[in-house]
């Protein structure tokens, strides 16, 4: 597996970079932040983005499920799958076959990440402007400008000692923020008058994107084409909602990372990752029969439409201990899943 560590905000050496909270050893109670304006890497996040490979078996410990699909990206918690109709699931790997766990650390899977590391996509800005990057997690962090001596300070930075790349961001990004047009070094200082001695914050919400440069910078959603925009959103209340929550939050930046990966593939095939739940598999013993229930959250629950699969009599029951289990959400389709 390769580990990816993560910055804190606001640093000389990235200029935009989003927040995200990791899991520290279980020798620490802290929690790490991967964040947006970043240098110095802490805590850490395990993962990778594999290329498709051939379609293999996947299964639950006692094999009462049983999928063809293609393991297409995974992390040290949770595997996206691929089955052949393009439908997308994420698995916790806790809840996969033995075989399945060992397979995701094998030699086999991580060359499949090699051959995907260079796989660049391209994405479209709100005025057309096109960016070469891949996208890697959700996050949030606020913009803070200010003027000292004459100077634009861009939380803690000049303006004026930005990489070009970063400056056109940032006067992007602010002219969206003000309102006004903004284009260059002149109408930024100009406009940095009506400061006077005040400090402007600004919270900024988005995704961390890696360049081909190897930098990372923080995107704003609303500097996204529209289209791209309803892409990168889905997860983000989700992500939003587990703030406290650094799993969940690790496991939504995964399925954030898998679906920009499929949507640069297909254009024309936006599937949104459906979570797939095995863990009441381990109560079924004997000959059984196996459903498949099909939640969606309600108002108010911003996690993923998720498929539970369930030991029962009928689809009654079924649905009866499925809806136990997972609060906060209804039924929209139950389907036996054996024969």
């Amino acid at each position: 597996m390769i580990r990816r560590d993560l910055p804190h905000f606001y640093s000389d050496s990235t200029l935009l970079r989003f927040a995200m909270s990791l899991n520290q050893p279980a020798s620490s109670n802290q929690s790490a932040v991967r964040a947006f304006f970043a240098g110095t890497f802490v805590g850490g996040l395990l993962f990778v983005m594999a290329g498709t490979v051939d379609a293999r078996e996947w299964s639950s410990p006692n094999g009462y499920f049983r999928v063809i699909a293609d393991a297409i990206a995974f992390d040290d918690k949770t595997v996206v799958l691929k089955k052949p109709t393009g439908e997308l699931i994420a698995a916790e790997l806790s809840e996969l076959s033995e075989e399945d766990q060992e397979y995701v650390k094998s030699r086999e899977a991580k060359e499949a990440y090699q051959q995907s590391v260079d796989q660049m996509q391209t994405w479209t800005a709100a005025d057309g402007m096109k960016v070469r990057g891949r996208v890697l997690a959700y996050g949030k962090k606020d913009l803070v400008v200010r003027r000292q001596l004459g100077k634009i300070i861009i939380n803690d930075k000049r303006f004026a000692a930005m990489d070009p790349l970063h400056q056109k961001v940032t006067l992007r990004i602010l002219s969206k923020l003000v309102g006004q047009e903004i284009t260059n070094e002149k109408e930024l200082e100009a406009w940095g008058k009506t400061l006077r001695g005040d400090t402007r914050t600004f919270p900024l919400e988005g995704v961390l994107m890696e360049l081909e440069s190897g930098d990372e910078i923080g995107v704003p959603f609303f500097l996204f084409a529209k289209e791209e925009q309803e892409l990168l959103q889905p997860g983000w209340k989700a992500w939003l909602a587990n703030e406290s929550d650094s799993e969940a939050q690790q496991r939504e930046s995964l399925m954030l990372q898998t679906q920009a990966m499929e949507y640069q593939r297909d254009r024309e095939n936006q599937k949104q990752i459906e979570a797939l739940k095995l863990g009441l598999l381990a109560t079924a013993t004997g000959v059984v029969t196996i459903w498949e229930v099909i939640l969606e959250p309600m108002q108010g629950n911003y996690y993923r439409r998720t498929s539970v699969m369930v030991p029962a009599q009928n689809s009654q029951a079924a649905e009866q201990m499925v809806l136990q289990k997972y609060p906060g959400f209804r039924v929209v389709g139950v389907r036996r899943a054996s024969r």
